[in-house]
């Protein structure tokens, strides 16, 4: 298992409910792909191969 961070622009309130069908996965990121994370929700994601199992934390970046 890792812990991975992943930005995306949407923060879904919900996402603890159902983690794989979130609606961050539209727009979802590895801190390398972006030029700049200002805006961006910082996940803190606990993952089993490719599959996430289990939220760590959310920030926001400002």
């Amino acid at each position: 298992m890792t812990d991975e961070a992943v930005y995306s622009k949407t923060l879904d309130k919900n996402i603890k409910k159902d983690l794989i069908n979130s609606p961050i996965w539209a727009d979802a990121h590895k801190k390398e792909e972006l030029d700049d994370t200002k805006g961006y929700y910082k996940y803190r994601i606990r993952f089993d191969g490719l599959t996430p199992i289990q939220l760590l934390k959310v920030q926001k970046i400002t």
